[in-house]
């Protein structure tokens, strides 16, 4: 048996799994904030192509995130069959991301 991903019920009860989400979830935003990726001016200026910064940091994140998972399932320390995986719903994430890109436009950021 593959040690990832981790058996989380068998080890916590189920409110420590809400914990350990809580926990990454709160990690995850102080490293963005911390980085500045949560400026408004910078998220601003990925729309007229001035800055792209933010853009570059989470398409190498995607990137570095899919090798080492393809990766570790070669290898055999993680079973792929285990990790759920979202259906991709594309239209509504492009009019979503429209709505928003017409927001930070109309917001003047």
């Amino acid at each position: 048996m593959t040690p990832f991903p981790l058996p989380l019920a068998e080890i916590f009860l189920p409110i420590g799994i809400n914990l350990v989400f809580l926990m990454v979830g709160f990690a995850f935003g102080y490293v963005l904030e911390i980085s500045g990726f949560a400026n408004s001016p910078l998220l601003a200026a990925q729309f007229y192509f001035k800055n792209l910064t933010v853009l570059k940091v989470m398409f190498t994140g995607i990137i570095v995130a899919m090798v080492l998972i393809f990766a570790a399932s070669a290898v055999g320390l993680l079973d792929y069959n285990l990790i759920y995986v979202n259906p991709t719903y594309l239209w509504p994430g492009i009019i979503g991301g429209f709505i928003m890109g017409i927001g930070f436009i109309v917001g003047g950021y």
